[in-house]
């Protein structure tokens, strides 16, 4: 894979022993991830990836509609442009976080998530993908 690639518009698959698998990108990865039955290769071997992590950058222009949650792995969040708040729902808490460009969150192992914009925004995350559950917001 000697090409560059836009990260706006496919994902990639990036696996511990090094390989960085290309994916196709916005509502055709989600909707083949979220049906469970996958026909891309490289969406099928993300969701039996143990130690594989999704590489995306995302365009956000509106408050998440529901709350995501990964238990394989903490979710590393660099936000590109524009500002967000995200809220992680604690044990006891809902802890509200500002994230504006430049700037890095980690979301720890098992939180649950969900984001509320001020204005458009990128981000580009690092996501441990195995077992992601959503629920609505």
């Amino acid at each position: 894979m000697a090409d560059t690639i836009d990260l706006s518009k496919n994902y990639m698959l990036l696996e511990p022993d090094g390989a960085a698998v290309l994916l196709p990108g916005g509502g055709d990865f989600w909707s083949q991830l979220m049906s469970g039955n996958a026909t891309d290769a490289g969406i099928r071997r993300l969701m039996v990836s143990e130690k594989g992590r999704l590489l995306a950058a995302l365009s956000m222009e509106k408050t998440w509609p529901n709350w995501e949650m990964h238990p394989a792995g903490d979710e590393i969040l660099f936000m590109l442009d524009g500002k967000a708040t995200f809220i992680l729902d604690l044990a006891d808490e809902h802890k509200e976080v500002a994230l504006s460009a430049g700037r890095v969150l980690v979301i720890p192992k098992g939180v649950w998530h969900t984001a509320r914009l001020s204005e458009p925004a990128r981000l580009l995350a690092i996501t441990a993908g195995l077992g992601t559950q959503h629920r609505p917001a």
